[in-house]
């Protein structure tokens, strides 16, 4: 009896161990963060199982056994099982943390547009590319005309709604390859890679129009226009001589934002090119 109670315990260990090692396998193809982690216990716990048949073999060739040894291993499987069962949940809680704090900082929460950090970053990773193929890249820097009235007017509540849908109308005529970020309160930043100032400035009209032409939020029955003045920048590695992505970033983000306020002097609603 009691030999059938040993081998029934290894058995169980067995089981246990393989369910472990599947465990620690299914964290390794899942988990990015922590694959070095997750393959590492898995070939640890792998490796155990052959640890655990061996006595089983050694009981079937000379019948010798451990009733001690067996339950031992049977506690010690159990709970790398139960173990490796909270591991895979803990990891999968924080890799959905990680998630969505790395989602947080690339994107405006408020709007959906890329966060300021974010922006600049993936600039500077185009003027890097301008660097290699030589191609131009423009910048449009926009701002909503007269925000502060409708925030008086109607309350910050709608003027949240209106910067939702600004930035859900300019989306809809950008490409996939455009950058476009929130840089402040009611100004953004738009990147254009291949883009000269007759192009872009042809992308600015386009999005100037699209935004008059839509109510951008309704109460009580009102809808609510809004207009943008945007400035057009636009930097071409074999015209300009800046070799630093830092200092060409900076150079022509203050160029496009001085061209939006040159806009605004003129009247708003309107796009205007830095230089003209």
């Amino acid at each position: 009896m009691i030999q059938y109670a040993t081998v029934i315990a290894y058995l169980l260990a067995v089981v246990a161990q393989i369910c472990a090692t599947i465990y620690a396998l299914n964290l390794f193809f899942k988990s990015k963060t922590y694959r070095l982690a997750s393959g590492t216990l898995a070939l640890a716990f792998g490796l155990m199982v052959g640890r655990r048949i061996s006595p089983l073999l050694h009981f079937y060739s000379d019948a010798h056994y451990n009733p001690f040894d067996a339950l031992l291993a049977l506690i010690i499987s159990l709970l790398i099982f139960f173990g490796i069962v909270q591991v895979k949940k803990i990891i999968s809680a924080l890799e959905e943390k990680n998630f969505i704090l790395d989602r947080s900082s690339k994107i405006d929460s408020l709007t959906g547009a890329l966060s300021r950090s974010e922006t600049f970053a993936r600039a500077e990773l185009e003027i890097k590319r301008t660097f290699r193929n030589r191609d131009p890249v423009a910048f449009l820097m926009l701002d909503i005309d007269y925000f502060k009235n409708i925030n008086d007017e109607y309350g910050h509540p709608l003027g949240d709604i209106v910067l939702a849908n600004l930035v859900k109308y300019c989306q809809e005529e950008l490409r996939a390859i455009d950058i476009f970020g929130r840089v402040g309160g009611e100004e953004f930043l738009v990147v254009l890679p291949g883009d000269g100032f007759e192009s872009g400035y042809e992308v600015a009209e386009r999005l100037r129009k699209k935004v008059l032409s839509m109510p951008c939020a309704v109460i009580a029955g009102k809808e609510i226009f809004i207009s943008i003045s945007i400035g057009v920048s636009s930097f071409n590695p074999s015209r300009n001589g800046e070799t630093r992505v830092d200092e060409v970033l900076r150079t022509f983000y203050a160029k496009a934002d001085e061209a939006m306020y040159m806009a605004k002097s003129k009247g708003r609603n309107r796009t205007q090119v830095w230089g003209q």
